[in-house]
């Protein structure tokens, strides 16, 4: 599966943000040399989507998309059959409100899947969609702090 038709496919779940509105704030933002470096390495990235095998890419679309195999127990992976029932330790479930990739509801909805015990799982909704989980300034700012704080204290 060529990254390329991936990316197009992501791209046009919002067309207006991703071939309007994102130049338009480019112009906007022109003189800012912070922005302007920023934007010049999200898009050195993000426009380089990894090509996947065919074979790979339809059997994870198959068995964890259409079957839900995985969060059913049923899922094999190196020839073991594995279960998020397995997972018993602590969780950090952070979600974005935006996130329309992998929603609030299917991050929180885990919850009940795993083995872990209800009392060390803390969920957290943040402002922002489905990278700016792991790269949006905000949340770098704002959440992994106080996540990273939840690590440590895990460790100890």
């Amino acid at each position: 599966m060529p990254g390329s038709f991936m990316l197009t496919g992501w791209k046009n779940m919002h067309p207006v943000e991703q071939y309007e509105n994102k130049y338009l704030s480019l112009y906007r933002n022109i003189e800012d040399k912070n922005y302007l470096r920023r934007t010049q390495k999200f898009e050195s990235w993000y426009e380089n989507a990894i090509a996947l095998p065919g074979a790979y890419y339809l059997q994870a679309i198959q068995q964890l998309f259409k079957e839900n195999c995985f969060a059913k127990g049923e899922f094999v992976a190196l020839g073991r059959q594995i279960s998020l029932r397995d997972i018993t330790v602590p969780l950090y479930l952070l979600a974005g409100e935006e996130d329309d990739i992998t929603t609030h509801e299917q991050v929180f909805g885990a919850r009940s899947l795993v083995g872990t015990p209800d009392a060390q799982v803390t969920q957290q909704l943040v402002p922002g969609g489905h990278i700016g989980l792991f790269m949006g300034r905000q949340t770098l700012r704002n959440a992994w702090p106080g996540i990273t704080r939840w690590i440590v204290q895990q460790d100890g």
